[in-house]
């Protein structure tokens, strides 16, 4: 009987069934809200199945042996070819001064060493700390490892810094303990490197000479079992690869579960498809007695 009256009294009736409304369409909304609407991009995922690291492909030598006295009295032409090396290599992170303020030091955590100073050093100030810096670098850091520049040359930069402010003397046993341990009077001969994959089609080579592919494919296509047949051909990546691997590391032993094991671990470096570890063990296992039977 009020409502006549009061119509305003009509909205405090209404005005809960309006913000129960906006409530829904508010989360309705947000629910279907797209990468568009949130202004970025989905992330991609890498299948970490089919990511290996690989190795740079280096030629190996001698390096020739180094005077010894080079450590203990270094002279102006060692230092200055330091200096040469330095600048070329040292300076984007430790500055030209070796202030730790190069052009890269800002985007660096933590900031490169300030050779000047004579506290905070992670691995030490002597010269065997520096030149075991230089060979290993410092892990977490941006000082990587320089052990692709000759030891003659470490030495130089070594020598080189040691002229920004006051260093521990070098003494004659460590001079001794540095020679036991990097053989600098010997000369030392570094190995050469090749690739993951140079080095897989090697051993592979050298396992089986008279290795032959099309013979290994055409044994798996005229087998009667046509499922087993789609199986190895839909699951394979490298068919060569496949071959190679195991006959090399699963005919003789003829050790099923150490095949499976290694499969599922690392499905790409026995030449097949990351997705062959979703089937069944029993398939799997079909497809190992007729590897076998390919192989032999």
């Amino acid at each position: 009987k009020d409502l006549p009256k009061n119509p305003s009294r009509l909205f405090g009736w209404v005005f809960p069934y309006y913000v129960v409304l906006f409530l829904v369409m508010g989360i309705y909304f947000v629910k279907h809200m797209n990468s568009a609407s949130f202004n970025n991009v989905p992330a991609i995922y890498t299948d970490s199945l089919i990511v290996s690291a690989d190795v740079e492909m280096k030629k190996g030598g001698i390096m020739p042996a180094i005077d010894l006295g080079i450590i203990s009295n270094p002279n102006a032409d060692l230092i200055g070819q330091g200096k040469t090396l330095f600048q070329t290599n040292c300076s984007s992170c430790h500055g030209t001064e070796g202030k730790g303020d190069g052009v890269a030091a800002a985007a660096l955590t933590p900031k490169p060493r300030n050779f000047h100073e004579t506290e905070g050093w992670t691995n030490g100030r002597t010269f065997t700390d520096l030149y075991n810096t230089l060979e290993k670098g410092v892990p977490n850091t941006g000082m990587i490892a320089y052990e692709f520049i000759p030891a003659k040359d470490r030495i130089a930069i070594i020598q080189y810094l040691r002229t920004f402010t006051d260093f521990p003397k070098v003494s004659d046993q460590e001079i001794a303990k540095l020679d036991e341990n990097f053989s600098f009077s010997k000369g030392v001969a570094t190995a050469s490197n090749i690739t993951l994959e140079m080095a897989t089609k090697k051993i592979a080579e050298e396992a089986n000479p008279k290795f032959e592919l099309s013979n290994m494919i055409e044994k798996i296509n005229q087998l009667n079992d046509k499922n087993i047949v789609e199986l190895f051909n839909n699951y394979s990546l490298d068919k060569e690869k496949v071959f190679a691997v195991f006959n090399r590391d699963y005919l003789k032993s003829n050790n099923v579960d150490l095949f499976i094991d290694r499969l599922i671990a690392s499905p790409s470096a026995n030449g097949f498809k990351p997705s062959i570890v979703e089937l069944p063990r029993e398939q799997i296992i079909q497809l190992f007695n007729v590897l076998v039977k390919a192989v032999s």
